[in-house]
């Protein structure tokens, strides 16, 4: 996915989305705007008039190159009317704890609960963008586990949980941008390539005293670890991932009824980032239109295509 526009144009409440996106043509007259946001120009000959077929294709005047709004996206060949798309996106992304496939299925009125599941797994998708920056400045890095209670180890090396490792930017008392991959063990093998992935060099690393840390290059990151048995307050160390993690294992418990399956976790993750870095927005319909911005620059998603794309954890 590329670079999105930069524009204002999104629903304030859900009235005015109602209003807006009542009908078919509201809808791609939005997707017109989010892919030609100056006006059409051919992307093959340059012109910029054209004419538009019954079925919503924008045709170009001098070379009939034809434009799909939805051909090539996730939303290809649904039979399901655009404007459902567009009621699943704004539930999607303006429920503060997002929408199960199950409340999906009953909202949309949707014969098959597999279809509001696929749905959903297209959506996550399209929640990361490409080229996104990188975290900066002080930066707090551990892992936590996601699974129900097991007896055994606890902590690092339990069996039977999955592991996500979390960074999470300080700004002063307040947290900001957030990034969650779900990764197969605690080695710094594992550990390293997500920092060097997801934070900005010359950034300071926050950590607690594992090992899997100690070989991060203090020419590129400045490392801070912080022992636990060096505090008396074992809470304050790395409280900004500690409520992350908190609020995530909520998000499972609550939306998805603590039930899911690890190969699934990333892109759940993957959406609750979408809604962590956007908490700040003024208006609930700006999230709605990053979404559809990224749906408009998404590709063809198929049940093969999203099995391919799992994250296989042994656990």
């Amino acid at each position: 996915m590329s670079k999105l526009a930069i524009i204002d144009n999104f629903p304030k409440s859900e009235i005015e989305f109602d209003h807006r996106f009542r009908d078919e043509s509201g809808c791609y007259d939005y997707l017109y705007k989010m892919k030609w946001p100056q006006g059409f120009h051919c992307f093959e000959c340059g012109h910029k008039a054209y004419w538009v077929s019954a079925k919503h294709i924008y045709i170009c005047q001098r070379c009939e190159h034809q434009y799909s709004l939805t051909a090539g996206t996730v939303m290809d060949s649904s039979k399901k009317p655009i404007t459902y798309w567009f009621k699943a996106m704004w539930w999607f992304t303006t429920r503060k704890s997002g929408v199960n496939a199950v409340n999906l299925k009953d909202l949309l009125g949707l014969g098959s609960y597999n279809t509001a599941w696929r749905w959903l797994q297209k959506l996550r998708r399209c929640t990361i963008r490409s080229g996104r920056e990188k975290l900066s400045g002080n930066v707090e890095v551990d892992e936590f586990y996601i699974g129900g209670r097991k007896p055994g180890k606890r902590g690092r090396g339990a069996k039977g949980k999955t592991i996500v490792v979390a960074a999470v930017e300080r700004k002063g008392k307040k947290l900001g941008r957030i990034r969650l991959k779900v990764i197969p063990d605690c080695s710094s093998d594992s550990l390293v390539p997500f920092i060097k992935e997801y934070i900005e060099s010359g950034s300071h690393i926050i950590t607690d005293g594992w090992k899997g840390y100690q070989t991060l290059d203090q020419n590129t990151f400045i490392h801070h670890p912080v022992f636990q048995t060096q505090v008396t307050d074992k809470e304050s160390v790395l409280p900004g991932v500690h409520l992350v993690a908190s609020l995530v294992k909520r998000v499972i418990r609550g939306t998805h009824q603590g039930r899911f399956e690890p190969k699934y976790l990333q892109h759940y993750l993957d959406e609750y980032v979408f809604r962590f870095n956007r908490r700040t927005s003024k208006s609930v319909g700006k999230k709605f239109m990053r979404i559809v911005q990224q749906v408009a620059k998404s590709t063809k998603l198929t049940y093969q295509n999203m099995k391919e794309d799992l994250v296989p954890i042994s656990c």
